[in-house]
C-alpha cells in the first residue's frame, strides 16, 4: 500500500519545518583537510545510539551501504547492489578470510557492536592503495584503540558500553582498558553477547538466538620516528540461529593477530609493514537449534591464511606490496552415521600477489586528482574430494571423478586502475569525477563447490548450486560524479554512479545432468541447480547524505540510496539487490542530552531476479526514537525504542526462511523484520 509513496514521506519531513536561525555549533558532517569542502575520505558513521550487539546495523546509517542478513551475528556488506567478496571489508586494517562456506563469520561478525569504535566507506569508487580486490569498495571497521600519553607518567584509561534490548532479550557489553604513557601503550579488551530468539508482530524467527565472546591484548611501542603495535584477537561465538541458511552456528572460534612497524624518514617518507595472521575453526548443523528432519547433517570447517603489506608514502606518491594466503576446508557429516561423508572442500588455497603505485595531488589551482594502478596475481588450487555417496549413487560418482580430473591451478592477473578529480567550484561546493577500471577473481565456493550444495558464501536463495573452474575474472567499468555542498546550516553530498560489468558472476541453470539427478534425488524442493558462469551485468543509482541544521536546537539529517541491478544479455535482474532506502532524523540538541525520532523508508522491490525465483517485497515504513543524556563527564546514558509501531514488514534482504516446525514462518517464506525493540545502554568513560 505505501509502494512507491514511501521516498517522498522521508524527504518531504525536511519542508514541513522552517529553518528559523544558524545552528553554527551544531556538528555538520567532517570536512576534508585538503579543500575548503567535500567529505572526510573515508566517509565515517555518524554519531548514533547502540541499539544492536550487530556492528552491520550501524553500517546500514552509511549513503548507498546496507547488509545481507542471514542470522543475528551474520551481517554480509552490501555496497551498492555489491556484496560479499566483491567487497573488500577491513577489520583494523586486515582483510579477513571466512571459515564458513556461506559468511556466517562474516568479517563485521568479529567486531561486537560495543566494542567499535567506528565504520567508514570510501564513497563511490575506492582508491588502489585501500586494499586487493575493491570491485565493490572498501569499508574500513575500526576497534577502539587506547592512545599514548603525553608524558612519562602511566596512566590508567578504559571505557565500558552495556546494552540491553528487549526484542530477543539482548544483552551486551564490551570493555575496554588501558595503561599508556608516551611511549608505551598496553590495553584489553572484551566482550560478552547474549539473546534468545528475536520477535516479530506475529510470532518468534526460530532460531535466531546468538552468543558471542571476544578477549584482545593490543600492545604499542613508539620512541622518536618509529612506532611498533601487536593486536592478538580471539572470538568465540556459540550456538548462534541462521534460519535463511541450511545450518545454524554452532562454534566459531579462532584467533587474529595484527602487527606493524611505522618508521618516518628524515627525508620526509614514510615506510610501514604489517603482517596478519587468521586461524578459526567452525561447526555447523541443522539439527541443534531447529526441529530435526530426516538426514542430520554437521558441517566442520577451518580457514588458516596469513598476509603482509609494505607501503612507503612520499610526495604525494604511495607505492606498496600485499600478498596474503587463505587455505579452506570443509567436511560434511553425519552424527547418526559413522559412514556418511562430503569431503567438500579440501585443502583449498587461494593466494594474491599485488603491488600498486598511486598519486595525489593538484593538477592545477582549480584541479585535485587521485590516480592510481594495481596489479594483482591470483593463484588457487584444491586437493581431491571425495564422498561415501560416490559409492551408491552414480552422478556423484562421475561428480567426484570429474572434479578430481579437471585442472584445478587456476591462476588469474587483475589490473585495477583508478582515477579521481575533485574541483572546487567554490568556497562551500565541490565537484567530483570518478573513473576506474576494477577486477576480482573467483572465489573458492564459485570455482571449486563439486557437489550441488548451498555452500555460495551466503547467497541464500534455497538454490542449489555447483562451481564452475573456468570462470573468468570480473571486470568492472566504472564512473561517479557527486557534489559535495556544505554551508553553516545545510550540508548535501549527492552521487551519481554507473558500473559495466563484463563476465559477472551468477548462478544460471546447469545442464549438467549429473548435477540436476543429485540435486532433484537430495532436495527435489530446491528446483534446477544452478552453476556459477560469467555472464555481463551492470549497476547503476544515486545515494546522497544531507543535514540541515534548523535552529540553535533542531537538526535534520539523513541518507538517501538507490541502486538497480540488471543483466546485460539477458531481461533478468541481479538477485538480492537492496530497494530504495531513505533514512532521515529529526532531532533535538542540547549541550548535555538529545534526543530523536528517525523515518526508515523503504521502497518496493519489484525488480527481481527471476533466475533465482526471487520473490518481490512491498514497501513500508518504521520510526525509531532514540536519545542520550550526559549524567557526568564520565558517564553517559542512552535509549529508545526501535519499530516504535511495531510494524511487520518483510526485509528484501532478510533471505528465506528454511526451518521447519515453526507455526509463524512458513518454509520457503521471506524471514519478517525484527518488531518493537525497547533498548537502553550505559557508557562509561575513565
Amino acid at each position: 500500500m505505501l509502494r512507491s509513496q514511501v521516498l517522498p514521506l522521508s524527504l518531504l519531513i525536511s519542508t514541513l519545518l522552517p529553518a528559523i536561525a544558524n545552528a553554527e555549533h551544531v556538528a555538520l558532517p567532517d570536512m576534508s583537510v585538503t579543500t575548503t569542502a567535500g567529505e572526510r575520505v573515508p566517509y565515517a558513521l555518524p554519531q548514533s545510539s547502540l541499539s544492536s550487539a550487530d556492528s552491520g546495523e550501524l553500517f546500514k546509517k552509511l549513503p548507498g551501504a546496507n547488509i545481507n542478513q542471514n542470522g543475528p551475528l551474520t551481517s554480509i556488506v552490501q555496497y551498492r547492489g555489491m556484496y560479499a567478496d566483491r567487497v573488500n571489508v577491513l577489520v583494523d586494517g586486515m582483510a579477513l578470510s571466512a571459515a564458513g562456506p556461506n559468511r556466517m563469520d562474516s568479517p563485521l561478525g568479529y567486531l561486537p557492536a560495543t566494542l567499535v569504535d567506528n565504520i567508514s566507506v570510501y564513497r563511490g569508487i575506492a582508491p588502489v592503495s585501500s586494499g586487493i580486490e575493491t570491485i565493490g569498495g572498501t569499508v574500513k571497521a575500526e576497534s577502539k584503540q587506547a592512545d599514548y600519553d603525553s608524558s612519562d607518567e602511566v596512566e590508567v584509561h578504559g571505557s565500558l558500553n552495556s546494552l540491553y534490548a528487549s526484542n530477543g532479550d539482548t544483552r551486551s557489553v564490551g570493555a575496554v582498558t588501558s595503561l599508556a604513557n608516551q611511549h608505551h601503550r598496553l590495553q584489553l579488551s572484551g566482550s560478552i553477547d547474549r539473546a534468545h530468539d528475536q520477535e516479530f508482530d506475529g510470532g518468534d524467527i526460530i532460531p535466531t538466538e546468538a552468543e558471542r565472546d571476544t578477549l584482545g591484548l593490543a600492545y604499542g611501542f613508539r620512541l622518536d620516528n618509529t612506532e611498533i603495535d601487536f593486536d592478538l584477537k580471539h572470538l568465540d561465538t556459540g550456538e548462534t540461529g541462521t534460519p535463511a541458511l541450511p545450518m545454524d552456528i554452532m562454534v566459531i572460534r579462532g584467533e587474529t593477530f595484527n602487527t606493524g612497524i611505522r618508521h618516518t624518514l628524515n627525508n620526509g617518507g614514510e615506510i610501514t609493514a604489517r603482517l596478519n595472521y587468521q586461524d578459526v575453526y567452525h561447526r555447523m548443523d541443522n539439527f541443534s537449534l531447529r526441529p530435526r528432519n530426516m538426514m542430520f547433517r554437521q558441517n566442520d570447517t577451518d580457514v588458516l591464511s596469513k598476509g603482509i603489506e609494505l607501503v612507503y608514502n612520499q610526495g604525494g606518491w604511495a607505492l606498496g606490496f600485499d600478498a596474503d594466503s587463505a587455505e579452506h576446508n570443509a567436511d560434511i557429516s553425519d552424527p547418526t552415521n559413522a559412514m556418511f561423508f562430503v569431503r567438500n572442500f579440501n585443502e583449498v588455497e587461494r593466494d594474491r600477489l599485488s603491488a600498486f603505485a598511486e598519486w595525489t595531488g593538484a593538477l592545477s589551482d582549480d584541479w585535485q586528482m587521485q590516480s592510481g594502478l594495481r596489479l594483482t596475481h591470483v593463484t588457487m588450487d584444491a586437493d581431491d574430494v571425495d564422498s561415501s555417496m560416490a559409492g551408491m549413487m552414480m552422478p556423484v560418482a562421475t561428480l567426484r571423478n570429474n572434479f578430481n580430473s579437471s585442472d584445478r591451478s587456476q591462476d588469474d592477473t587483475l589490473a585495477d586502475i583508478a582515477m579521481t578529480f575533485t574541483r572546487n567550484l567554490s568556497s562551500s561546493l565541490d565537484l567530483e569525477l570518478g573513473f576506474a577500471r576494477k577486477q576480482r577473481a573467483p572465489s573458492y565456493q564459485e570455482r571449486y563447490l563439486w557437489l550441488p550444495l548451498q555452500a555460495t558464501s551466503g547467497l541464500a536463495d534455497g538454490k542449489n548450486y555447483i562451481g564452475n573452474v573456468d570462470l573468468d575474472p570480473e571486470t568492472a567499468y566504472q564512473f561517479e560524479i557527486g557534489l559535495d555542498w556544505h554551508t553553516p546550516r545545510f550540508a548535501v553530498s549527492p552521487r551519481v554512479f554507473y558500473h559495466h560489468v563484463n563476465d559477472y558472476i551468477q548462478g544460471v541453470e546447469t545442464d549438467n545432468a549429473a548435477a540436476i539427478m543429485v540435486s532433484n534425488m537430495m532436495s527435489p524442493e530446491s528446483g534446477t541447480p544452478l552453476e556459477y558462469d560469467n555472464v555481463d551485468a551492470k549497476l547503476y543509482g544515486i545515494d546522497a547524505n544531507w543535514l540541515w541544521a534548523l535552529t540553535d536546537h533542531w537538526q535534520l539529517d539523513g541518507t538517501v540510496s538507490y541502486v538497480r541491478g540488471k543483466r546485460r544479455d539477458t531481461n533478468d535482474n541481479l538477485y538480492r539487490i537492496a530497494p530504495l532506502t531513505a533514512r532521515t532524523q529529526l532531532s533535538y540538541i542540547e549541550p548535555d542530552w538529545r534526543i530523536g525520532v528517525e523515518a526508515v523508508t523503504v521502497a518496493e522491490q519489484n525488480q527481481v531476479s527471476a533466475e533465482n525465483d526471487e520473490e518481490e517485497t512491498s514497501g513500508y515504513a518504521i520510526f525509531n526514537l532514540s536519545g542520550e543524556y550526559q549524567l557526568s563527564q564520565s558517564l553517559q546514558v542512552e535509549g529508545g525504542i526501535n519499530n516504535l509501531f511495531d510494524r511487520k514488514y518483510r526485509n528484501h534482504l532478510g533471505g528465506y526462511n528454511r526451518v521447519s516446525g515453526n507455526e509463524d514462518i512458513a518454509v520457503g517464506e521471506r524471514l519478517p523484520g525484527l518488531g518493537r525493540s525497547v533498548y537502553v545502554g550505559l557508557n562509561l568513560n575513565w
